[in-house]
């Protein structure tokens, strides 16, 4: 039986870091799992979910219909055990997991070469079929350059080639490598990737990023284990958040001083100092089908070891 966490602090200042933050429980859920929980592959017990919940203000009720939400989405499978319910990622769940933990965990990118991978989409696909693809596309950093085109420089193909394989009308989706002219100016394609990718938007979510996890780092060594885990799961809340719209442009893109790399630099130092404290508090608090949550496994001790 794992300690119950209604005993635990969260102090004003560290409060802070939430204020203002409109959290969903669906999307902390599926941060929660593929932060902490979807490297350990074990089903947690809904109590122990509700429990971690009510330190960011979300009510049991609204975590249990979420979680149900979830499994009809096809992103948690559910089993019980006697009374007790426990939800695991399914075979869908974590692959969109897997996908995402290549651009949340590993921050180093090959130096750019030039190309481009580009997706065309068919025109007389279905516009839920459209909607599905582009949402996908642009989790993965993909930017869209019209209504039917979306292009990325440094493609994740793995990944790319996973979504075409399982998406609705993924065999309608031509895929292509482009590349710029010498004898032409880079200058317009700086501008229309700008545009397409919303690089303003992009750095001013880059920005405010950082004046909110700032402060958290000169209070590592002040925060108690529920902190720790408080604070990281919001850091990579956010973090993913902001990636969404980050295509990872190659310097000769970006504009001088683009704050996302200060951002990256920022979360690497922060994640690396609350990973001990917040991983003791999970493995304290967290009750799994087979009892006891893991320790903290090589896939977690070893992200964000390098930028």
């Amino acid at each position: 039986m794992r300690h119950k966490i209604s005993n635990v602090q969260i102090s004003a200042k560290v409060a802070r870091v939430r204020r203002g933050l409109v959290l969903r429980a669906n999307s902390l859920l599926i941060t929660l799992y593929g932060d902490a929980i979807a490297p350990r592959r074990q089903s947690v017990w809904l109590g122990s979910l509700i429990s971690l919940s009510e330190l960011f203000g979300l009510s049991p009720r609204l975590v249990r219909t979420s979680a149900f939400r979830l499994v009809a989405d096809d992103w948690l499978v559910a089993t019980r055990i006697g009374r007790r319910s426990f939800y695991a990622l399914s075979d869908t769940g974590r692959r969109r997991v897997q996908h995402a933990d290549r651009r949340i965990y590993e921050s180093s990118f090959p130096e750019w070469d030039g190309r481009w991978t580009l997706v065309l989409l068919d025109a007389a696909m279905r516009a839920s079929e459209r909607k599905y693809l582009r949402r996908e596309l642009l989790w993965q950093g993909f930017g869209q350059v019209s209504v039917n085109l979306l292009a990325h420089p440094h493609a994740d193909h793995i990944s790319l080639q996973e979504i075409l394989k399982t998406a609705p009308a993924g065999e309608r989706v031509a895929v292509l490598s482009a590349a710029s002219i010498a004898a032409y100016s880079r200058k317009p394609l700086q501008c229309i990737m700008a545009e397409s990718f919303k690089l303003t938007e992009v750095a001013q979510a880059w920005r405010q990023f950082m004046a909110r996890f700032e402060p958290m780092l000169a209070a590592l060594e002040n925060l108690n284990p529920a902190e720790t885990f408080f604070v990281r799961t919001l850091l990579i809340h956010e973090y993913r958040r902001v990636l969404l719209r980050d295509p990872n442009l190659p310097e000769a893109l970006l504009p001088a001083d683009w704050p996302g790399v200060q951002g990256r630099q920022l979360c690497i130092a922060l994640y690396r100092g609350l990973l001990a404290g917040s991983e003791a508090f999970l493995c304290a608090h967290m009750e799994a089908a087979e009892g006891s949550f893991k320790k903290t496994p090589r896939a977690i001790s070893q992200r964000m070891l390098r930028d």
